[in-house]
């Protein structure tokens, strides 16, 4: 939730923030409703004054007459006191409703920019290869080999589904493993195997929810959701929270399974493993001092670039601009990797600092030790990998003249011996 006395104290400044997300101005409407909710609290307070002085005359020496006439402004009151708090309780969840569907604001950093065509590309890593020889996409690689099939996938669950057998399903268990170990031991990330369902609240708390319902999918026990990414439970450990400052930052990872309706994807990547129903991920979460922040997302991107390093792929940093980050993002770096079945650089990582928003909304708050100040903490979170867009890069930038797809240095310990899979 935004903090309604910056809105208040910084109204145009408000406004010219969401500008640069294209989004109108709010500050108005926002500060009418607020207003309106607090007019309504102070006559509540003035009625219920009033009822208890009226409450207080009640005595023996009072005569019927006197008594009924109380009784009967005491009802009044109350029913009047009924009708308000109606109306305030309308104007405070349309109130938090406008606040709940507003982005977050964005850093100065960030580029001004309408779409991802302004983008920055802010540097890129490894040399590409040409190999002399036609490059295949990894669809075709896969079905030819019978590691990924979609016609079982599809009998199973339809489209945006897929299978993964044998070998490639190694390398996809191989993949997590890696990047776990590297975010555990070389980062100091605390690993976490954590629920793949989640309550409404905790969507609330991260900003999927109530704007991007139709992206989510939703079951119909309990109030729970399947989660699009292990940022929700990662971050809402602490919901409702208040954390010692001397145990910030704190660090969290987990693969888990994501779960995606891709609602405004029609037509896009209908094939293939780029944009699935499902697919698996590991995150990396952070908690972190306001002040400290920024230097903990150059950590989080670091540990992702150590990644994407030691699987020698081709990639590049792109600072996304002002109309292409996220709902609950203040600053994006996108880490996309070279796929040669494309011809063209695809994300397979985004890290953002949220700084206090989505702490507001889940009202996690942070104490300082020393002065006993209360305040809220900054969230980050970055995927460290997306599995099944990662396995995308590695097949088509490791394929071989032969049809075999040669298994990246760093990941021939976690194959079981296995060098190569596919037919040769």
């Amino acid at each position: 939730m935004h903090d309604i006395k910056f809105i208040k104290d910084n109204s145009s400044l408000f406004d010219a923030i969401l500008k640069k997300r294209n989004i109108s101005s709010h500050s108005k409407e926002i500060l009418f409703l607020h207003q309106e909710y607090l007019d309504n609290l102070k006559k509540t307070q003035g009625l219920q004054e009033k009822k208890n002085s009226l409450s207080k005359m009640f005595s023996p020496k009072l005569n019927q007459k006197e008594i009924e006439k109380i009784k009967s402004d005491v009802t009044k009151i109350k029913k009047e006191l009924d009708e308000l708090k109606n109306k305030t309780d309308e104007k405070k969840n349309k109130l938090n409703q406008i606040l709940l569907e507003i982005p977050n604001l964005v850093d100065d950093k960030v580029p001004i920019g309408k779409s991802e065509i302004d983008n920055i590309i802010i540097k890129e890593v490894g040399k590409i290869n040409k190999p002399d020889f036609k490059i295949k996409n990894h669809v075709e690689i896969l079905e030819k080999n019978n590691l990924l099939d979609y016609n079982k996938a599809s009998k199973l669950s339809g489209s945006r589904f897929s299978v993964l057998r044998s070998s490639l399903a190694t390398l996809h268990r191989a993949l997590v493993n890696f990047m776990i170990d590297i975010n555990v031991t070389e980062f100091q990330y605390e690993e976490c195997i954590v629920p793949e369902l989640v309550k409404s609240d905790c969507l609330t708390g991260t900003g999927q929810l109530p704007k991007f319902d139709e992206d989510l999918f939703r079951t119909n026990f309990n109030d729970l959701w399947l989660i699009p990414t292990a940022e929700v439970p990662l971050t809402n450990f602490h919901r409702e929270e208040i954390i010692d400052s001397t145990k910030l930052p704190l660090r969290y990872t987990s693969f888990t399974n994501c779960f995606r309706s891709e609602a405004g994807a029609a037509g896009k990547d209908t094939k293939g493993l780029m944009r699935e129903h499902q697919f698996g991920k590991v995150e990396l979460v952070s908690i972190a001092e306001p002040n400290k922040s920024m230097a903990e997302m150059e950590r989080m991107i670091e540990c992702v670039e150590m990644i994407l390093k030691k699987l020698n792929i081709p990639y590049r940093l792109v600072e996304l601009c002002s109309g292409d980050l996220g709902f609950s993002s203040a600053y994006t770096i996108d880490l996309e990797v070279w796929m040669p079945g494309q011809k063209k650089f695809r994300e397979v990582s985004s890290c953002s600092n949220c700084k206090d928003f989505q702490s507001r909304r889940m009202k996690m708050r942070a104490k300082n030790h020393g002065t006993g100040e209360i305040y809220y903490p900054h969230t980050l979170n970055g995927s460290s990998i997306a599995i099944g867009r990662i396995l995308i890069s590695i097949i088509e930038n490791y394929q071989q003249e032969n049809g075999t797809i040669s298994i990246p240095d760093i990941l021939k310990n976690y194959m079981k011996g296995i060098t190569s899979i596919g037919s040769k």
